[in-house]
């Protein structure tokens, strides 16, 4: 996937992610730098609201998303339906505070990844349950 180049504060992002810890820090972070954000707990949910016409500049999604709509199939089905959306596929904590981070760097107010990695580990502390870095802990779905 390309690089996603930071959109002018303002822009719309959907953030898709099962985990939804993870989805409401980081839809947090994005407003906090400026963008509007739309959320979304998975693939068939982010698809329509895509096909309502809204106008949405970046895909924000969970490459391990579950099921057969996973991220992948989610940014294939997004760069056919709507050609001009920019797609952003991350997984795990690091990657996915990384990328948000990348986002916001235009604002040079806003606070590092860490941060926003420190603000999950702190909501998942506060829930009882820890950290699921998706890249390491969720099996891999078995091929036919």
């Amino acid at each position: 996937m390309p690089v996603v180049q930071t959109c002018n504060p303002g822009a719309t992002v959907l953030v898709v992610d099962e985990d939804v810890l993870a989805r409401i820090a980081i839809a947090e972070y994005l407003r906090d730098c400026g963008y509007r954000v739309i959320e979304s707990s998975g693939a068939r949910e982010a698809k329509t609201i895509l096909m309502h016409g809204l106008e949405i500049h970046i895909l924000f999604a969970d490459a391990r998303l579950a099921g057969e709509d996973n991220g992948f199939a989610l940014a294939q089905w997004a760069r056919r339906n709507r050609p001009g959306l920019q797609v952003m596929l991350n997984t795990g904590l690091l990657r996915k505070s990384e990328a948000a981070a990348n986002l916001c760097s235009h604002n040079n107010a806003s606070p590092p990844a860490t941060h926003l990695r420190e603000r999950i580990e702190s909501m998942t502390a506060r829930h009882g349950r820890g950290i699921r870095d998706s890249s390491r802990t969720r099996p891999r779905a078995a091929y036919r």
